[in-house]
């Protein structure tokens, strides 16, 4: 009797389940946010981005708040004394 082969038979199915395992964890990672959208998300506390900062480009918000910056940027800056 080779001991060898036989201890493989008995190992093989125990590697299989653990890369099954594995390979299903790996995928599922990738369905979820990206790592930048899971840190956006995050309290500033806990490393997440600080209150006012601008919204992300390509966005409603983003259009939104251009606006805003260009009327305050057209607006006159100093005041006239009446």
């Amino acid at each position: 009797m080779d001991w060898h082969a036989l201890g493989m038979n008995l190992f093989r199915p125990i590697f299989s389940c653990a890369f099954l395992c594995l390979a299903c964890v790996v995928l599922s990672s990738c369905a979820g946010k990206t790592v930048g959208e899971q840190i956006a998300d995050m309290p500033h506390w806990m490393g997440g981005m600080p209150p006012g900062v601008p919204p992300r480009r390509g966005t409603s918000e983003y259009d939104a708040w251009m606006a805003a910056r260009a009327q305050e940027a057209a607006r006159p800056k100093t005041e006239q004394a009446k």
